[in-house]
């Protein structure tokens, strides 16, 4: 038994050994690593300091934690200097995601980047565009579209169409204006050169808001003499001719309140062996405006010259007037006035149709242009029909006069322009004068007075004046 209990002992303090020197050993070793320690800390740097092209939260950087991280930022922030687009953008302040006005085009720019910015998502004004390009964009909320750039030729910038003017908030805002087109043309598919457009005028805010105004369409003189090929089948020669560039149409006002833009007028076109065409004025914006509003005015079309025999000259059609809802329609644009010199033939150009309104004032037509030929024949634009009153309101609008036409041989005054009705208990509107004709070798016929809207009175003829005789014309019938 003895034995036993002898035996069962030794194991016993074997264990008490080894537990002993286990844990001196632990201790010992948790000391040596504590002692080879710095005794501060080493601080852990995390590059979330935010620059301009950065976000202002990290979860919303997309390359995040990427090793190519600074290689990316350093290429954009290259792009970056000459967008107002940047990929990053901060939240707040200038060029703001959030709430912020969008970031001007710079020079340098090229394609999209000479767009402007959009305001913030919930508010904020849009960058104004450059060389053409668009201008931002409001935020969503509030504030006012950015204006398009110009496209007028510069160092480095060939001419081009007018941008496009940003919108105006949701709610409300002002639409940024378009921009004017630069004088130049491009060679469309018939061989006839045609000018560059102006902007239009972006969208006034939803509820409340102005519109904003069309951009001027570019002009362009046409010096080329290039001859017909009889042996082709199509006519060469008509790459001696040009249309000026359009201008921009007017922006439509807030559905509530808010003035329609008004249209851009038409470029001027000049053709020294071909017949040349004045660019059409731009339509003003029109809207259902509920509440108050005036529609935006029709632009004028641009003037036509032509300096060869046997070709026309013919003014540009002004632009017709915004229609409104509750408040007085725009007015029509005036047609172009057209010269031809060395035996061509000259045609003042159409005046603009006057908007409408359900509750209101109409607008008047814009007036014909004018013509002079001094070797051929010349007639003169026909006046734009007054707008219409649906409901009541002082009434129809007058129609537009017709252009006055002089030249060596035939001429002949426009008719004026029929009058608008006057709604169910709105006044008539009265009928445009036809213009006068001045003839100095050829027969004299003045135009024939507009038709009055129904209760309305007509417009009064032209006066002529030819070599057989001194006449005035009557009234229209």
């Amino acid at each position: 038994m003895a034995k036993h209990a002898k035996n069962r002992a030794r194991p016993a303090a074997i264990r008490a050994y080894l537990t002993a020197g286990v844990t001196g050993a632990a201790f010992a070793g948790l000391g040596a690593f504590l002692a080879v320690q710095d005794a501060t800390p080493a601080t852990t740097q995390y590059d979330i300091k935010l620059v301009s092209n950065e976000e202002d939260t990290l979860f919303l950087s997309l390359n995040g934690g990427s090793d190519r991280r600074d290689r990316e930022q350093r290429a954009l922030a290259a792009q970056e200097v000459t967008d107002a687009n940047p990929a990053l953008r901060p939240m707040f302040g200038d060029g703001g995601w959030l709430i912020g006005n969008g970031l001007d085009a710079v020079e340098g720019c090229e394609g999209a980047a000479c767009n402007g910015g959009n305001g913030g998502l919930l508010g904020g004004d849009g960058g104004n565009g450059l060389h053409g390009g668009k201008g931002g964009d409001a935020g969503w909320w509030f504030g006012n579209g950015g204006h398009g750039g110009d496209g007028f030729a510069s160092e480095g910038y060939a001419a081009s169409a007018g941008g496009d003017g940003g919108s105006g908030g949701y709610f409300f805002g002002f639409g940024g204006d378009g921009g004017d087109a630069g004088d130049g043309a491009v060679k469309s598919s018939s061989g006839v050169y045609v000018g560059y457009s102006g902007g239009d005028g972006g969208r006034g805010g939803a509820g409340f808001g102005t519109g904003g105004n069309g951009g001027a369409g570019g002009s362009y003189t046409n010096t080329r003499d290039i001859a017909d090929n009889p042996d082709t089948e199509i006519d060469e020669s008509l790459q001696n001719d040009v249309i000026g560039g359009a201008g921009g149409d007017g922006g439509a006002a807030g559905g509530f309140v808010g003035t329609d833009g008004h249209g851009g007028a038409g470029g001027d076109a000049v053709s020294e062996n071909g017949s040349a065409v004045g660019g059409l004025g731009g339509d003003g914006g029109g809207t259902g405006t509920m509440t108050g509003g005036l529609g935006g005015n029709g632009g004028d079309g641009g003037d036509a010259e032509a300096n060869a025999d046997g070709e026309t000259a013919t003014g540009g059609a002004g632009g017709a007037g915004g229609w409104t809802g509750t408040g007085n329609g725009g007015l029509g644009g005036n047609g172009g006035n057209a010269v031809g010199n060395g035996g061509a033939d000259a045609v003042g150009g159409d005046g603009g149709e006057g908007g409408g309104s359900r509750v209101g004032n109409a607008g008047e037509g814009g007036n014909g242009g004018d013509a002079l030929s001094t070797d051929g024949e010349a007639t003169g634009g026909r006046g734009g029909d007054g707008g219409h009153t649906w409901v009541f309101g002082e009434g129809g609008g007058d129609g537009g006069n017709g252009g006055n036409a002089e030249a060596e041989e035939d001429a002949t005054g426009g008719d004026g322009g029929d009058g608008g009705n006057g709604g169910l208990f709105g006044y008539p509107g009265n009928g445009g004068d036809g213009g006068d004709a001045d003839s100095t070798n050829g027969t004299a016929t003045p135009g024939a007075g507009g038709a009055g809207g129904v209760g309305g009175e007509d417009g009064e003829s032209g006066e002529s004046s030819d070599s057989d005789s001194d006449s005035d014309g009557g009234d229209s019938a």
